[in-house]
């Protein structure tokens, strides 16, 4: 896999990985732990993109910045469209920025009122687990099925964390509640509104491509190109189409520290060209 392997510098590139998640969402790293390891394995450039959360930039920042890693602001934010989730990656946007904040503290609220949802859900399957015990494991962060899962597996109900949402919590397992509604297009705004740059993230996930032209017509300033449910033939399907619409390119390892990733941190990642192309691209601060 192209801009994927293991070893700092490799064939004299800079390397980079923009989408990396911590506790603040469902990572299993706090952000400085995020830091310490993007030093060990040679990074130039990470971008922390908690789920609708942008918590974890402040704790990463003084020891990126006493290390010398370039820490760039990021977020995942969730919108659907056309009954698809569309999940939009934002870089370098203006985190302090009224209008996103309180959009983003808003989305925190739904994500608890939807696990509280799911909680209902599993109850009634005699599936009985706690409100309290998904906020407890994603220590007061912005919740998500994982946490769930990992309540699930806790109490015996699962054996894994692919059986959590086979049975109970994948998109059409029977505690499935829908996630955060926005149009992907107002996502979009929100990040441009924030001097930011918006990019599709892994489209080969559930992006068929006709909903991805029209994603693109809503303003989307990039696609992820590299990301671990990409292969090869993916990364180039994806990059032929961002070349088309004279898009930028950006990828990452989706990092969240579970079992089957522990040691690949670092493997999966970009030429630091493509975020020096960001860069050139940035709106002018509002």
């Amino acid at each position: 896999m192209p801009y994927s392997l293991s070893g700092v510098g490799h064939n004299g590139f800079d390397r980079a990985d923009l989408h990396i998640h911590t506790k603040c969402s469902d990572g299993i790293f706090s952000p400085e732990e995020i830091v310490r390891k993007a030093g060990k394995a040679g990074l130039k450039a990470i971008s922390i993109t908690n789920h609708d959360s942008v918590a974890g930039i402040d704790q990463a920042k003084p020891l990126a910045q006493e290390t010398g890693l370039e820490l760039i602001p990021g977020v995942e934010m969730s919108s659907a469209y056309k009954g698809y989730d569309i999940h939009i990656l934002g870089y370098f946007f203006d985190y302090q920025h009224s209008e996103l904040k309180q959009y983003l503290d808003n989305c925190r609220r739904l994500r608890t009122e939807r696990a509280e949802r799911m909680v209902h859900k599993l109850a009634k399957m005699g599936v009985k687990i706690e409100i309290e015990q998904i906020i407890m494991k994603a220590q007061n962060g912005s919740v998500g099925r994982p946490h769930i899962a990992a309540v699930l597996q806790d109490g015996g109900f699962v054996k894994s964390f692919s059986e959590a949402f086979s049975k109970y919590l994948g998109s059409h397992s029977p505690a499935y509640v829908k996630s955060i509604e926005t149009h992907p297009e107002e996502v979009i705004r929100l990040i441009n509104e924030a001097s930011g740059l918006s990019f599709l993230a892994h489209p080969a996930q559930n992006v068929p491509d006709e909903i991805l032209r029209q994603l693109i017509s809503f303003g989307l300033d990039g696609l992820e190109i590299i990301h671990p449910s990409h292969d090869t033939y993916r990364q180039n399907y994806y990059r032929e189409i961002a070349n088309e619409y004279f898009l930028l390119f950006s990828g990452g390892s989706d990092y969240h520290g579970l079992k089957d990733q522990e040691d690949s941190f670092g493997q999966t990642w970009i030429p630091y060209e493509w975020v020096s192309k960001m860069k050139s691209r940035l709106p002018a601060p509002k």
